[in-house]
């Protein structure tokens, strides 16, 4: 299923030609979980809502051999994507019950501006 448009797209911190073997993953914000040692392994960690200092410590850490490239997605699409897993999930578990996934954007963000 395809993620609605958002308006922050996806940023990157990293080295656009490492090689990547390992991916950490967290929906939602993932801040809090930069230190955590599968996350520190990774080559790479994927999450939302990452803010300035924790990204750019993780940065420093990287710089000195410590830590994952970073890819910061927003926070509804870092959700979105597994939704209709979700749904199914529960309707095989819940039989009889019925089971819907929205299709509204919670996004708060409707769009970016590019300096010209």
């Amino acid at each position: 299923k395809l993620v609605p448009q958002c308006a922050s797209g996806i940023r990157v911190s990293g080295n656009a030609e490492a090689m990547v073997k390992t991916v950490a993953l967290c929906t939602g914000a993932g801040d809090s979980l930069l230190g955590h040692p599968l996350v520190r392994d990774a080559d790479v960690y994927i999450t939302g809502d990452l803010r300035h200092h924790p990204a750019s410590e993780a940065q420093e850490n990287r710089l000195h051999g410590h830590g994952p490239a970073l890819i910061d997605v927003s926070h509804f699409a870092s959700e979105w994507f597994f939704l209709d897993t979700v749904k199914a999930v529960l309707e095989k578990k819940l039989p009889g019950v019925s089971v819907s996934v929205s299709e509204i954007v919670t996004d708060p963000w409707d769009f970016v501006v590019h300096p010209s």
